[in-house]
């Protein structure tokens, strides 16, 4: 999927915590998600990808994890795309990338390989670290190759990897510094890999002797694997370097040019970010720019010149969250936002509770305003033909964004302090309750807003006539 991805480092962020975020862009605005808690499982099992047909041998004790699948996974693959596992162990996937072909003609794409449909399923399940996530998945990929280019990133407490997988069995992992963020746009981003330093890269084997013995390196002092692997032509310049560029500058990096070929992987940010920093980037459309689509004052060929982050396309957004200044038990935080996300907020789910609340966990075909993918869609219909006359209501002191963070930031430390009381089964309990309970109020904020929404929408019709009331009157 064309998406967009966001790491920030445990001393990059101002709690301390790990962040990986997403955008998952599918390839139609209308593919509706759920999001739902998949229970521990002490039996084998056996996934089938409704995509490549693949049929993958899962082991026992499967740990209970958080996932967004398609609803109609039948027709669409399942796609579970992101979640955290019952050890606080969080993924993502997956960022598709592509390699050049060179690469691609000497280890092509496996077709009945293991895809993006699958890789959250028979992974984040079964890992107990981000390490060990690089190192499980690496081996399923020696095994059943790999269907797509994938971008997966993985973190626990401690550690940010993110892994490229750009051929049919060929990839590298990097361990993301603790003081550094990362924007990643559907490119082979990974760059200089040091093979003397295993405790910062992985990586599959065979890959130097692949590279060397067909000459693919074009650096003879460094194993840049973006060169190697990646592209570098006119659709990564107008589709995913501007993005990185934006992100990159909001996160405080000096980045000149949006079409630069050389954007660093990752970067040291100029302040301390919060997670509604994180969110800010994957709900912007190149804000304050000449390049903003939905702007009314600037050129239309710079409004339609690059393809922005925000997406009406957009299926769900997650940023996953493991926080280092709370108990383990509720360490755990899931941010989902059913978007577009220019237009709807981040809502909490714990990791650590049985189910996340109803409205998310049973989303249907047709549309229902009552499930929270369709009313986040409803939002958007609503607001978007009427943009700057209606973005007061958004994003106004009072309007609905920020209304909504300052009341998902205070349910959070209302559901700490209470939390932080329990534990074992009973934590599990209330953390259950507290899911479903949290998203109900901020449905409630969302319900009211679509009226607000309406009521100014109708005073907008250009099915009006100003009266003179003096000349009724004569």
């Amino acid at each position: 999927m064309a998406c967009t991805t966001v790491l920030v480092g445990k001393k990059a962020n101002i709690a301390g915590s790990t962040i990986i975020a997403r955008n998952c862009d599918a390839e139609v605005c209308n593919v509706p998600v759920k999001f739902v808690v998949v229970p521990a499982k002490s039996e084998k099992q056996t996934f089938h990808s409704y995509v490549t047909g693949l049929d993958i041998p899962l082991p026992e004790n499967a740990l209970r994890y958080q996932m967004a699948p398609f609803v109609d996974y039948k027709i669409h693959g399942q796609f579970g795309e992101c979640g955290i596992n019952s050890e606080n162990v969080a993924m993502s996937a997956t960022e598709s990338l592509y390699g050049n072909p060179q690469v691609l003609g000497l280890d092509p794409l496996v077709s009945n390989g293991i895809g993006e449909d699958a890789l959250l399923s028979i992974v984040l399940p079964f890992i107990h670290s981000a390490r060990d996530g690089v190192q499980y998945l690496g081996k399923l990929i020696e095994k059943y190759g790999s269907h797509e280019g994938n971008g997966i990133a993985f973190s626990d407490k401690d550690e940010v990897w993110y892994m490229e997988i750009p051929t049919g069995h060929y990839w590298v992992a990097e361990k993301l510094d603790d003081d550094k963020a990362a924007v990643v746009a559907n490119q082979v981003s990974l760059q200089d890999i040091d093979f003397d330093d295993s405790s910062r890269f992985m990586w599959a084997p065979g890959i130097r002797e692949f590279v060397e013995e067909n000459h693919l390196n074009p650096d003879p002092n460094e194993f840049n694997f973006r060169h190697i692997f990646g592209t570098s032509n006119s659709r990564d310049r107008c589709y995913n370097t501007p993005r990185v560029w934006f992100g990159q500058r909001y996160l405080g990096h000096i980045a000149f040019s949006p079409t630069s070929n050389d954007l660093d992987f990752s970067f040291k940010p100029d302040r301390k970010l919060k997670r509604e920093d994180v969110g800010y980037v994957l709900s912007s459309h190149y804000n304050e720019t000449i390049y903003d689509p939905l702007a009314d004052n600037t050129p239309k060929d710079d409004r339609t010149k690059f393809r922005p982050i925000s997406m009406a396309r957009c299926a769900e957004s997650h940023i996953l969250e493991i926080r280092n200044n709370v108990p383990a038990g509720i360490a755990g935080i899931a941010w989902i936002n059913f978007a577009p996300t220019a237009f709807n907020p981040y809502v909490p789910f714990y990791a650590n509770a049985n189910g996340t609340a109803p409205e998310y966990e049973n989303t249907t075909d047709a549309y229902d305003s009552n499930e929270a993918y369709w009313l986040s869609r409803t939002v958007a219909a609503l607001i978007q033909p009427s943009y700057n006359e209606m973005k007061s209501l958004l994003n106004g002191l009072d309007g609905f964004l920020p209304t909504a963070d300052q009341l998902t930031n205070h349910l959070v430390h209302q559901t700490d302090l209470e939390a932080e009381k329990l534990s074992g089964q009973k934590l599990i309990q209330y953390l259950t309750k507290a899911n479903a309970a949290n998203a109900q109020k901020v449905l409630d904020l969302t319900h009211k807003t679509v009226g607000n929404l309406v009521k100014h929408e109708l005073t907008l019709s250009r099915l009006s006539f100003s009266i003179n009331t003096d000349r009724l009157q004569s």
